[in-house]
């Protein structure tokens, strides 16, 4: 099914492809800032090569409590693979996005030429898609929504290339493919919604395929799903309660008219540009863009004859219907998640691009996005590209060994051995177990606290920013008076990105990181 025929065309792509590749290696550790989900996914699968053991949870978290499960055991096998090659690093975990991503380039291309049969534009829609920021985000962003992007580009080349109702081999190998992204990342829910509808569209409406494609895909996905959850109660014996209770924090066991509810005000911080840790470039342009290609699309549907493009645009806004579907049950509503419309939308872009009712203005459209594409790419990513997280890593470094055991933010965890740091998210936790900030840090054995100016910014605005380490009341003025009176002040240094984890806050003024010695 996935024979490949070289051809100079497909040398030409993967050429452009090895390119792309490279230049992103460029910047691949500027941009995005380093988030503390990437240390705690790494970490976890450091954790896990050192213990021998998938059943062990974060070294960095003691009082915030963590349980396993393995609903994520093929990512980190994978992160596991990679950290035995290229050592312990940022670079070695944002590389496994990159490889991904460009793959993902490859095959989005492939798909593209089956729906639109057209080299060209299918170039051109790959094209707009590798440059904009959003992808190239989660191409270099060390978290799984990339792999599972892979995995849908992937499923969906393989749905339209063998559309056939006695073709069951693609139903096996849609099935495989959605059932291993469950031991990626829960968002494999999101993923798997796309290949129902289309299943449903073609059984019921255009009468290709038959409900016995539908059972055998389904099948699979429920197989992997309870051989998943099987390896987690043996991990973990109380997972499902374990597993909802963690979620509940997070709005996944919300009334789905709740959820309904919070869709738009995920789409309105989206293009605001509002989030609270994460990463949110500024894609206004991109919600115009597609918003009026939605828009065409739907008037389009009345009037197009040829039945294969009716077909094939049909397809696509179920597609981008069951992604929303999926955000929505869900109901976390992260920002990275977003990443999963804009390959869909692309391939509609193309497809009212190509059409003959905008022949006269076709050339002028097509440089018009590209321009405005690359210009909103250039103007996100450049104020990054100053930036050094190396920079961040060695002025703790300058007092602090890689061995010592210190109190610090996550994002400064690659630094350390295994085991030497503990995240401010413990904290929140002291007063529910009744330990004082001394108690802890004298019991962990602690030799240094890397103190931001960020704590005190939270504190003084709580408690809009409690969701970031939890409510600081508890235990701010004790840990105050243990920095005033039983440590010593080392080292100072300004980081304006690091020194702030609130993305909005970031860059706007001097972010000073503290870094004291505990007395003996």
């Amino acid at each position: 099914m996935f024979k490949i025929k070289f051809s100079l065309n497909k040398r030409t792509i993967i050429g452009l492809l090895i390119f792309y590749f490279i230049i992103n290696l460029i910047f691949l550790n500027r941009f995005p800032f380093i988030h503390s989900d990437e240390p705690w996914l790494s970490g976890l699968s450091r954790n896990i090569l050192e213990k021998k053991s998938f059943s062990v949870t974060e070294t960095f978290f003691d009082l915030y409590k963590r349980h396993p499960h393995a609903i994520k055991i093929l990512f980190h096998s994978t992160q596991i693979f990679f950290l035995k090659i290229f050592g312990y690093s940022i670079f070695t975990f944002r590389l496994i996005s990159l490889i991904f991503g460009t793959i993902t380039l490859f095959f989005f291309y492939k798909l593209c030429y089956l729906l639109l049969k057209s080299k060209k534009f299918a170039l051109f829609s790959t094209f707009l898609l590798s440059i904009d920021v959003q992808f190239i985000y989660a191409s270099h962003f060390a978290r799984q929504e990339i792999i599972l992007l892979f995995i849908l580009i992937l499923g969906l080349y393989s749905f339209y290339k063998n559309n056939k109702t006695d073709n069951y081999y693609r139903d096996i190998i849609i099935g495989i493919l959605v059932g291993l992204s469950i031991g990626i990342h829960p968002n494999s829910f999101i993923i798997s919604l796309p290949f129902g509808l289309l299943y449903l569209y073609h059984i019921f409406i255009t009468k290709k395929l038959k409900i016995k494609n539908l059972i055998i895909y389904i099948a699979i996905v429920s197989l992997f799903a309870l051989f998943f959850v099987f390896l987690s109660f043996k991990f973990d014996p109380n997972f499902l309660s374990n597993y909802s209770s963690y979620g509940n924090q997070f709005g996944v066991l919300s009334p789905i008219t709740s959820k309904i509810k919070q869709i738009k005000n995920f789409y309105l911080k989206l293009y605001y540009g509002i989030s609270g840790t994460y990463y949110t470039p500024n894609i206004k342009f991109q919600f115009y863009l597609f918003a009026l290609v939605l828009f065409t699309t739907f008037i389009k549907l009345f009037f197009i004859k040829d039945k294969f493009k009716k077909e094939n645009l049909l397809s696509i806004v179920l597609i981008i219907l069951a992604i929303n579907i999926g955000i929505i049950m869900i109901g976390r509503f992260n920002a990275t998640s977003m990443i999963f419309l804009f390959p869909p939308f692309y391939i509609l872009t193309t497809y009212i691009y190509m059409l003959k009712d905008f022949r006269k203005w076709k050339p002028l459209y097509g440089v018009f996005i590209t321009v405005v594409l690359l210009i909103t790419t250039v103007s996100n990513i450049y104020p990054y590209l100053n930036t050094s997280y190396d920079n961040y890593l060695n002025e703790i470094g300058k007092f602090v060994k890689k061995n010592d055991s210190v109190l610090a933010n996550l994002n400064s965890e690659y630094y350390f051995e295994n085991g030497k740091l503990y995240d401010y998210r413990n904290l929140s936790f002291l007063d529910e177990n009744n330990i004082s900030f001394s108690d802890y840090i004298y019991s962990h054995d602690i030799e240094y606290i890397v103190y931001s100016d960020e704590m005190d910014f939270i504190y003084n605005n709580r408690p809009v920013w409690n969701g970031i380490y939890g409510n600081l009341y508890f235990y701010y003025d004790d840990m105050q008076n243990f920095l005033n009176t039983k440590c010593n002040l080392v080292h100072e240094f300004k980081d304006n990105i690091y020194g702030i984890r609130i993305a909005r806050y970031i860059n706007t003024r001097d972010w000073w990181i503290k870094i004291y010695k505990v007395r003996e």
